[in-house]
């Protein structure tokens, strides 16, 4: 077996994920999960793109061995055993928490500087953050998973925009008035964004104008109820 093969192997393994599973994930057949971890076949390019977006895998580490598995960004954001580096609530400082759906006029509710937020949250990596949300639903499974906690910051050029990131997208009538999170991608058309989720049951792209957005929240990072 190429050492390409077992790094497959090895993500599988990680994910706690049988080959039926792990095949369902990716989009691709079960016969092909097995014919790579036995050795027969390597993954295809497409196969290896969907397991570096997927999964947010270091596809230095995926084609070389370099480095580390995950890339460095919001869903590898570790969390200290030694308490210095974990989330806090508090009464006054920190990002506030609303208890919201994000499927709420969440835009509304973070710029009414009246709207109280249920509590602070004091977590250093993402005290930059403008507020903390609730997250239901599956459609940025594994990414997100219900129940999970979002710190997102409002961001106000939306012509730099990072790329394949989660972000909370609000927007006006003409576009249905979405309240969603979703993944963002460029369109051909620069006067329009992709709205992707992450779950592939979850199948089909939205388009949207840049135009008919209200707000824009990336997400920076994310934590559990039980870190709090």
């Amino acid at each position: 077996m190429s050492t390409i093969n077992r790094r497959f192997a090895d993500i599988r393994a990680f994910k706690n994920m049988n080959r039926k599973q792990f095949a369902d994930d990716l989009g691709i057949n079960q016969s092909v999960v097995g014919d790579i971890e036995l050795g027969k076949r390597e993954p295809s390019r497409e196969v290896l793109s969907r397991l570096a977006e997927r999964y947010n895998i270091n596809i230095n580490w995926l084609l070389t061995d370099q480095g580390k598995m995950f890339q460095e960004d919001f869903s590898t954001m570790p969390i200290e055993k030694d308490g210095a580096n974990e989330p806090e609530v508090s009464t006054s400082e920190g990002v506030p928490y609303y208890d919201i759906d994000v499927a709420a006029h969440i835009s509304e509710m973070l710029i009414d500087p009246k709207t109280e937020p249920d509590f602070y949250v004091n977590f250093k990596p993402f005290n930059d953050c403008t507020a903390y949300l609730p997250t239901y639903g599956d459609s940025m499974f594994p990414a997100i998973q219900a129940g999970d906690i979002i710190a997102v910051k409002q961001i106000n050029n939306w012509d730099v925009i990072q790329w394949g990131e989660p972000y909370v997208i609000v927007t006006n009538s003409s576009a249905n008035n979405m309240r969603t999170v979703k993944l963002i991608y460029p369109h051909d058309d620069k006067d329009k964004i992709i709205l992707r989720a992450s779950n592939p049951n979850f199948k089909g792209d939205t388009v949207v104008s840049k135009n008919d957005i209200l707000s824009m929240f990336i997400v920076k990072g994310i934590i559990t109820r039980k870190q709090l």
